[in-house]
């Protein structure tokens, strides 16, 4: 089966003929113009079919794809409902060895006991006091920047221009609307 191009390129150059026959036909007076309009009608059809074909198999993909996204978000809930009943009972069975005078239970295989955590200590600080306010040892000043791409944008649509120049500088410019393809 031809592909969509070679169906477009055969069209274009029917079409060259049909011109080209047309202007002889108006010196000589001789053209078959109802074979060429059947082949330009014939051709004309199978791109539609193409174009159809390609629209039903866009379809098809966006539709497995579709119900794969719902299939992973279903096992994901399902990973989810796990993970929190299975932190639910260790965290029950957490505040039963805390609540043991031996923080260790035996099983034939396995021992269930409570650890201290690694890593670094967890520190607590008073909220109640401002950061600012601890000494100036204890703290550190952060300072970031962030470009306002919206206010650029609004002097841009004020001022007509497609460029930001400050000191002779381009600071900002509006670049080309990308493309994408609708189908259907």
């Amino acid at each position: 089966m031809a592909s969509l191009l070679d169906l477009e390129s055969s069209r274009d150059k029917l079409v060259e003929q049909i011109m080209a026959l047309i202007e002889e036909e108006q010196v000589e007076g001789k053209t078959d113009t109802i074979a060429l309009i059947n082949s330009f009608d014939e051709l004309e059809t199978q791109i539609a079919t193409k174009v159809d074909a390609i629209a039903a198999v866009v379809a098809a993909k966006e539709g497995e794809i579709a119900y794969l996204r719902k299939r992973r978000d279903n096992f994901n809930s399902q990973i989810e409902i796990r993970e929190n009943a299975l932190s639910n009972f260790k965290t029950y069975l957490k505040k039963i060895v805390e609540n043991r005078d031996d923080s260790t239970i035996k099983g034939r295989e396995a021992t269930i006991k409570l650890v201290k955590n690694g890593g670094k200590q967890p520190l607590w600080t008073n909220g109640n006091i401002p950061a600012k306010d601890f000494p100036a040892n204890l703290v550190t000043v952060q300072t970031s920047y962030k470009i306002c791409i919206e206010t650029i944008r609004q002097q841009l649509a004020e001022s007509g221009a497609e460029e930001l120049v400050v000191d002779g500088e381009v600071l900002a410019k509006l670049q080309p609307r990308g493309t994408h393809l609708r189908i259907g």
